[in-house]
């Protein structure tokens, strides 16, 4: 096996096992969630998660400019009218998503938040659509059709007398909608500043923010009383989940290229119910596994095969915004 084949085994391999471990994430949340206030949680994790992102993009940043002999700027000195988008970008990104993020996984559970996360792809597309930046071929049309399906099935599952799943389900729904706001205004930024610095820049402001709004809660919490495994949420799936997870997705965007690592992105919901149903004996519902298969398979058609078909060209600024900008569900 020459070099070049082990280089690409070494990432198939990696990813696999950080699929697995950003499906976990989701259940370590769940379990965490029962001792801590949900924005306690999600301030923690996302500081040790943030921090150790930041660490990994500034040394991949350096580590470019040095082998392609270009000056090094982590953080590029931003333009005053790009300012005010730039804090719009931060706040939706890196503090309201998050924050109803946890609070509405809090109201359901882990597996069934990493379904709604996974419908991700379908609204972006959607939106690109609408605003008629971006075009589709009859795969994707069949995606988004099989995305929308599998919402309705989630929709109706999280209404059924037992469940009450639904305000959890919106939660997930309007954090999920800001995140894709995000991901669509970032891009111009993205596009003049660079996509890693972007990235690194929101997540420094929105954090700093969400960390300024959650210090009334974090005080409140008796920390010495926690249990083994909401410290290694915190730790472990903060700073390996989301830091050095985030150099996994590089490093295997630049070896194997911007599909397969979509493939793997979209196979963390599958992880999440075998890991959940595995370690806490967590039964999804027949609605959470046929609104998740569908919602799986219309992203993989809108994400991979629609792309494949119209041999749709992509430039590396875009696939490492799209696949670094996934932090959160990580």
């Amino acid at each position: 096996m020459d070099v070049t084949n082990r280089s690409s085994v070494s990432h198939h391999s990696l990813l696999t096992l950080f699929t697995f471990f950003w499906g976990a994430n989701f259940i370590l949340a769940e379990i965490a969630l029962r001792e801590m206030s949900p924005i306690s949680f999600s301030v923690s994790r996302f500081a040790v998660g943030g921090i150790m992102m930041l660490m990994v993009l500034y040394a991949q940043c350096y580590a470019d400019a040095k082998r392609e002999n270009k000056a090094f700027q982590f953080f590029p000195k931003i333009e005053k009218k790009d300012w005010g988008k730039l804090l719009i970008v931060a706040v939706l990104g890196a503090t309201l998503a998050p924050w109803l993020g946890i609070e509405g996984l809090d109201l359901t559970h882990g597996s069934r938040a990493s379904i709604w996360l996974a419908l991700g792809p379908a609204i972006s597309t959607g939106c690109g659509l609408l605003m008629r930046t971006e075009k589709l071929g009859r795969y994707g049309y069949i995606g988004i059709l099989l995305a929308g399906v599998g919402t309705l099935i989630m929709a109706f599952d999280g209404l059924r007398p037992g469940q009450g799943y639904w305000a959890g389900d919106l939660l997930l729904l309007v954090a999920l909608a800001m995140t894709v706001v995000e991901l669509h205004l970032i891009k111009p930024l993205a596009k003049k500043y660079g996509s890693i610095s972007m990235v690194a820049m929101r997540t420094a402001i929105g954090g700093s923010l969400y960390l300024v709004i959650a210090s009334p809660s974090l005080a409140g919490e008796e920390w010495l009383t926690f249990g083994f495994w909401t410290w290694f949420a915190i730790i472990a799936g903060g700073g390996i989940g989301v830091g050095i997870g985030q150099w996994v997705k590089v490093r295997a965007l630049r070896q194997l290229g911007p599909t397969r690592v979509v493939i793997y992105g979209n196979l963390v919901p599958l992880a999440a119910m075998f890991i959940a149903w595995l370690s806490i004996g967590e039964n999804p519902s027949v609605f959470e596994i046929v609104a998740g298969g569908l919602i799986i398979a219309g992203a993989i058609l809108i994400q991979v095969i629609d792309v494949i078909k119209r041999n749709k060209v992509t430039t590396p600024d875009e696939d490492q915004l799209s696949v670094v900008s996934s932090g959160k569900q990580d």
